[in-house]
């Protein structure tokens, strides 16, 4: 079977897409758009009556403030409500008052549903405090007497509300005082006690049989009700409230649908125009689309194409189409995957062979480095013990061969620990040393570390204090860490002055995690020029670092290469009298 071309593709798409959605979007709106926003509006609206009943039932308020509560469910649903007796007797219906006190000193309720302009009245502004004079006159509501405004005027604003011509003025009233509190509808909310309300009540109550039965068994009701003289169609509530399992109140609710038709009808109308009118721009738009996605393909491969010419290969192209551009995608996709597995191989290959040419030359670097400081620091010791052997065979005196066999000894000692230095050192060097991490206390090392230097320090008449932070554990390798040390307090005692006392000082830095240790002796400072030198293998410093001192040269230089494995600080610093040397070491968390 012969493919499809792409232009092919496009128009049937394009014409495809057009139809099922506009037939979608219409369909939806005109078959069932309306009655899910209704049911939706049925539900939640009487789930919050559920729960106003259930509120109302276990008293979350008083009952002076039921009103109130009724006021802020009605501004905030948008319904109007009242609280009836079983025979149909309004109990609350009227929830929108404004509560003064009189300059007499009485408190008065000012009832605002039949204020003649409820929508001024809403943006008027009244605030608790405000002084106002009210125009009206008294009606009774459920035992109480309410005060009925026609003029609301207050101070220092223009007044709200005209004085009816039919209206008694034997009985209209003038007050002035101050508001208490307030609570008034929102805007263009409708006023429960004119027209539909008072109408609902009269066709619903007492209900009807089949509704009666529903409610006494505790069930609410809804039902769509269109009011007889407006045309206006409603939706109406009846939710039963319990008291001991048995119904003794209604909450009889309704709210409008006229404005709900009203927004269909509109929209109606404008995707009536809008599929029409609005079907052709969408056409262009689409086909401007389909065109650009025609290119992209395209485009894509060119791309491609070009990052293979500069040897890259890592491009993956995301054409999948089942024509003539998807089977070239794929053939290049192919080509350009082998080629960037080859070339990885080639580059992984070639970095292989250049490490190893890297260490293999630092291997020879090493040995060549090992055997010329080797014959350069086994020289002399070589050349005392010829000297002195030499002496032993000519039979020199025999006072004197006693010490020329302990300085052949003392050679010998310092060409063993010389040439174990340097192994080690090569060692570190070469990377061949791993490091075995371990949390420790870094004060109980130090301590070891200042026993097995005890003997030496005595010889001088030197002791060894540790001070600082106690109890701190590091993380490093104790065994090397340990070598550290008693580098550092081998060096101390060497170059320090006989009889002073040497410091080691542990501090623990808890905004860097870290411990410092310091090894600080009294004795000839090191030139600053030189401060940067003693870490490099066989340097020495006349005064400090000499042959006769004992050292091989190679202390620091070991110090050197075991912090730069841990990764961690080290160095050294002139003090008033003497040199400090130092490193530091993580300290993990708890």
């Amino acid at each position: 079977m012969k493919p499809r071309g792409i232009v092919f593709k496009l128009f049937v798409a394009n014409l495809i897409f057009y139809i099922v959605f506009f037939a979608a979007v219409v369909a939806g709106h005109f078959w069932f758009f309306e009655r899910f926003y209704e049911h939706e509006r049925t539900s939640d609206l009487g789930k919050k009556l559920a729960s106003f009943a259930s509120d109302y039932t276990q008293q979350k308020w008083v009952a002076e403030k039921t009103p109130t509560v009724m006021g802020s469910f009605i501004t905030q649903n948008h319904v109007q409500m009242a609280i009836l007796s079983k025979d149909g007797e309004v109990r609350y219906d009227n929830p929108f008052r404004i509560q003064i006190h009189t300059d007499t000193g009485q408190p008065l309720s000012i009832a605002v549903s039949f204020f003649p302009d409820i929508s001024s009245l809403t943006a008027y502004g009244l605030q608790p405090g405000d002084r106002i004079t009210v125009q009206g006159e008294y009606y009774a509501e459920q035992g109480h007497s309410l005060f009925s405004p026609y003029v609301i005027h207050k101070k220092g604003s223009p007044a709200v509300g005209t004085l009816p011509n039919n209206a008694n003025k034997d009985r209209v009233i003038e007050l002035n005082g101050t508001i208490d509190s307030l609570l008034l509808p929102a805007a263009g909310q409708w006023n429960n006690r004119e027209g539909i309300m008072a109408a609902a009540l009269k066709v619903w109550f007492p209900l009807p049989q089949e509704y009666n039965d529903q409610v006494n068994r505790g069930e609410a009701i809804h039902i769509e009700w269109k009011e007889p003289v407006s045309g206006v169609h409603n939706l109406v509530f009846v939710q039963p409230i319990l008291r001991n399992g048995e119904v003794v109140e209604y909450l009889f609710a309704l709210t409008p649908l006229t404005q709900l038709g009203e927004a269909f009808g509109a929209l109606e109308v404008y995707y009536a125009f809008f599929s029409i009118t609005g079907g052709l721009l969408l056409i262009v738009v689409l086909s401007f689309l389909f065109s650009k996605l025609v290119s992209r393909p395209l485009l894509e491969l060119n791309r491609n194409a070009a990052r293979m010419a500069k040897l890259d290969f890592s491009a993956i192209s995301s054409i999948h189409s089942k024509d003539e551009l998807g089977s070239l995608s794929e053939s290049l996709v192919s080509l350009s995957s082998n080629l960037d597995r080859t070339l990885k191989e080639l580059q992984l290959t070639n970095e292989k062979l250049v490490l190893e040419m890297e260490y293999k030359s630092r291997m020879e670097e090493l040995q060549k480095r090992f055997v010329s400081d080797a014959s350069h620091e086994l020289k002399t010791p070589i050349s005392v013990v010829k000297g002195y052997a030499e002496g032993l065979l000519d039979q020199i005196a025999e006072n004197k061969r006693e010490r020329y066999i302990r300085t052949i000894l003392r050679e010998a000692d310092r060409m063993e620990k010389l040439v174990l230095d340097m192994l080690e050192l090569t060692r570190l060097e070469a990377g061949a040393v791993k490091l075995h991490q371990a949390l420790f206390p870094v004060d109980q090392l130090a301590l070891e570390s200042v026993e097995k230097m005890e003997q030496l320090a005595k010889a001088k008449q030197m002791q060894i204090q540790i001070q600082g932070d106690r109890n701190i554990h590091a993380w490093a390798d104790a065994e090397k860490i340990e070598q550290v040390l008693l580098n550092y307090l081998s060096n101390a005692i060497r170059n320090g002055a006989k009889g002073n006392i040497i410091q080691m000082h542990i501090q623990y830095d808890i905004e860097k995690d870290q411990v410092c240790i310091a090894v600080e002796n009294e004795g000839p400072t090191i030139a600053e020029s030189e401060l940067s030198l003693i870490w490099d293998r066989f340097y020495r410093e006349e005064d400090a670092r000499s042959r006769q001192a004992g050292g091989t040269g190679l202390g620091l230089s070991i110090v050197k290469e075991i912090m730069q494995l841990h990764e961690q600080a080290y160095g050294v610093m002139n003090t008033p009298s003497g040199v400090k040397f130092y490193f530091t070491l993580d300290v993990p968390r708890e």
